[in-house]
C-alpha cells in the first residue's frame, strides 16, 4: 500500500438551539449563504401587456414531475408579489452567468418596474414577459400560495418552458458566481 492514512483533527462546531436563543437571525442567513443556488428573475404583467413587474429569486425549485409543479418564494413586501397574487401567473427566467448587473437591476427595491425593463429586451410567452437572454425559462400559473414567515411560498403549475443554452449565474456567500 502505498501513501498512509492519517486521522485529521476534528472540532465539531458549537451546537446553537434557537429554543434557548443562541443563534441569531443573522447567523441564520450566513448558514445558508454557503448553499449555493441559481439566480432567476420572476417576470408578471397583465394579460395585455400592461403593468409589467419583476423581482430577482433565488428560492426556487422543482416540486413535482407528474403534474409539473416549482415552487417559488418571495418577500411579503414584494410589489413583484403583489402583482403576481392579482394575476395568477409569472414567468421564471433563469439567468446567464454574465446577467449579474441585470439579477441586481430587478433585485433593486428603489427602481420602478418600468426602469427594471427598461436594460433588456424581451417578448411574450403566455401573455407574460420573458428574457430574451435567459439561459431557460418556464410560463407558471399560480397553483397555492401559503405564508412562509416573512415570505410567501408560492406552487406553481408550469405552463410552457423553454432553453436558450449557455451557463447559468450562481449566488453563492452573497457573490455572484459562475460554474468553473
Amino acid at each position: 500500500m502505498t501513501g498512509s492514512l492519517t486521522a485529521r483533527s476534528y472540532t465539531p462546531p458549537q451546537v446553537r438551539d434557537r429554543a434557548a436563543g443562541t443563534f441569531t437571525a443573522q447567523e441564520f442567513k450566513d448558514l445558508f449563504a454557503h448553499l449555493p443556488t441559481g439566480v432567476t428573475v420572476l417576470t408578471t404583467s397583465a394579460p395585455d401587456g400592461t403593468g409589467q413587474a419583476g423581482m430577482t429569486a433565488s428560492a426556487v425549485c422543482a416540486l413535482s414531475l407528474d403534474p409539473p409543479l416549482i415552487l417559488v418564494c418571495a418577500d411579503n413586501h414584494s410589489r413583484t408579489l403583489a402583482r403576481i397574487r392579482s394575476t395568477g401567473a409569472f414567468a421564471v427566467n433563469v439567468l446567464r452567468e454574465d446577467q449579474t448587473l441585470l439579477a441586481k437591476r430587478f433585485a433593486d427595491p428603489s427602481l420602478e418596474q418600468a426602469d427594471r425593463f427598461a436594460c433588456t429586451d424581451h417578448h411574450r410567452v403566455d401573455d407574460l414577459p420573458v428574457l430574451d437572454e435567459a439561459v431557460a425559462w418556464l410560463t407558471c400559473d399560480v397553483h397555492d400560495a401559503y405564508p412562509g414567515g416573512d415570505h410567501t411560498i408560492l406552487t406553481a403549475s408550469v405552463r410552457t418552458l423553454g432553453q436558450s443554452g449557455g451557463h447559468p449565474l450562481i449566488w453563492h456567500n452573497r457573490t455572484f458566481r459562475i460554474l468553473a
